[in-house]
């Protein structure tokens, strides 16, 4: 038997078999964006949380700018097909049938709006604010059911939140408000859009079967719209191009021209929850894992990986090592997402706003390292950083004690039986925070080091878009 045979196809299946599987189980970029967003902006002098806002609801706010929507949209789409045609990427353009074509007296123009931006249908868009960790309720508020605001097929998997009842007309804190749009779209909107994923409703939007992650479970279905592999080597989108399915370029620009839209037509409230959609994506593309489809592997080990695999297949009837793999990664992943969430809960929970990760989340001085922002943002500056911490500083993972990508840092910074067992299955139990306060100053040093930089960059990134749309809404 050849093992070596046909090598070109075995990493094909190899890349194909991480994306399925590495993205199996729940995993979000940053566990709660809206804690992100709103330390990132606040005292940042971008948002006056004194000039409160008017909540308004999704219909009264289409029916009001029915005359403005074909519009975004067409040039959203037409922005999209350029840009993957510039980049031999793929986009499989809206279907004809679900182009908006609605007028302010439809009695539809909700579902054709959702048709149009081709998000989940079955998506709630109730008014409401995400209660944080240490804040508590006012006498007025009463709390929504969590089945108010997240879609039934994920509701199992997705943390605790407590989310406040808004009245449509009330007056509401900005900042609230964006802070808790850009967790939203992990509530349901990219999940089931798939053909081949099980959906409670019959529509077909045209972006085909699910490129890689499990169509069977639903959490993984919007891993495609949250993810980015734009810096990937030739080689490897040669022989891999379904990885050129990703989407999170084209929800930032299409709700970052909804929200200038909005603004720019007397709807400030509709204009902060776009923008805070489109924050969401782009922090997504600040973890280093939503960046690359084998975080920490170089082309040269997953080609190794992939002969070790046939080599065991071939001698000991058994093919472990990809699946190993494969579970390793997803373990970091998740401990990376829970460390930064018990990081900001903790500093929230105690008022400890003066600590490093609040500190470098909120570190203005650090948002003039980067360009203008213009449309070349998300690609080239903020998804090629995140790129960059997923490669191998010394060219491969066998250099594990000394590179400095950051599923490397992980190995170091916590035992193994955590990071490179791959019979250990995470959970939500997992106590980052009193793990790694066991491990040595160095280790404990060089972790939190990479956390903070992770933390700055987002940050930035994050009050640099929102200049950005403020500055072209005015």
């Amino acid at each position: 038997m050849n093992i070596f045979y046909n090598k070109k196809i075995n990493i094909i299946i190899a890349l194909f078999y991480f994306l399925c599987f590495h993205i199996k189980q729940k995993a979000y970029a940053w566990k709660n964006h809206s804690l992100i967003t709103e330390i990132s902006l606040k005292n940042a002098n971008i948002i006056n949380e004194k000039n409160l806002v008017q909540a308004e609801s999704i219909e009264d706010f289409l029916y009001s700018t029915s005359h403005l929507i074909h519009e975004v949209l067409s040039n959203v789409e037409n922005w999209t097909i350029s840009r993957t045609q510039k980049y031999n990427f793929t986009y499989p353009e809206t279907p004809v049938a679900f182009k908006f074509n609605a007028t302010k007296d439809d009695p539809q123009i909700l579902q054709k709006f959702l048709y149009a931006i081709r998000i989940n249908p079955t998506i709630k868009l109730n008014l409401f604010l995400q209660l944080l960790p240490g804040d508590s309720l006012g006498n007025s508020d009463s709390l929504l059911r969590t089945d108010d605001v997240i879609i039934l097929p994920i509701l199992n998997d997705v943390g605790e939140y407590k989310f406040i009842k808004v009245s449509k007309g009330q007056y509401v804190n900005p900042l609230q408000v964006i802070a808790t749009a850009s967790d939203e779209p992990d509530y349901g909107h990219d999940i089931n859009l798939f053909a081949d994923n099980i959906k409670d409703y019959k529509v077909n939007f045209g972006f085909g079967n699910q490129p890689f992650g499990n169509a069977n479970f639903s959490f993984s279905s919007q891993a495609p719209f949250h993810m980015g592999f734009y810096h990937e080597s030739p080689i490897v989108y040669k022989l891999a191009p379904y990885i050129k399915q990703t989407y999170a370029e084209h929800r930032i620009k299409l709700y970052q021209e909804l929200s200038i839209m909005a603004f720019k037509s007397g709807h400030p409230y509709w204009g902060l929850r776009f923008l805070g959609w489109s924050l969401h994506y782009i922090q997504d593309l600040t973890q280093p894992f939503h960046n690359a489809p084998i975080p920490g592997y170089s082309t040269t080990d997953l080609i190794g990986l992939n002969i070790l695999d046939k080599l065991e297949g071939a001698f000991c009837k058994k093919n472990n090592k990809m699946n190993d793999a494969i579970n390793i990664i997803t373990n970091r992943h998740l401990i990376l997402e829970k460390l930064v969430y018990e990081e900001l809960v903790y500093a929230r929970l105690n008022n400890q706003y003066q600590s490093f990760i609040i500190s470098f989340l909120q570190n203005q001085s650090h948002d003039n390292n980067y360009p203008m922002v213009n449309e070349n943002y998300i690609r080239d500056v903020i998804s090629k950083e995140g790129s960059y911490y997923t490669k191998p500083t010394y060219g491969s993972l066998i250099f594990w004690r000394v590179n400095k990508d950051t599923s490397a840092i992980i190995r170091r910074s916590f035992p193994e039986d955590f990071t490179n067992n791959p019979k250990y299955i995470f959970n939500d139990s997992f106590q980052a925070l009193q793990i790694l306060d066991q491990q040595t100053d160095k280790t404990k040093e060089k972790m939190h080091e990479n956390v903070n930089t992770l933390m700055a960059n987002t940050g930035s990134h994050t009050r640099n878009s929102v200049r950005s749309i403020f500055e072209r809404s005015h």
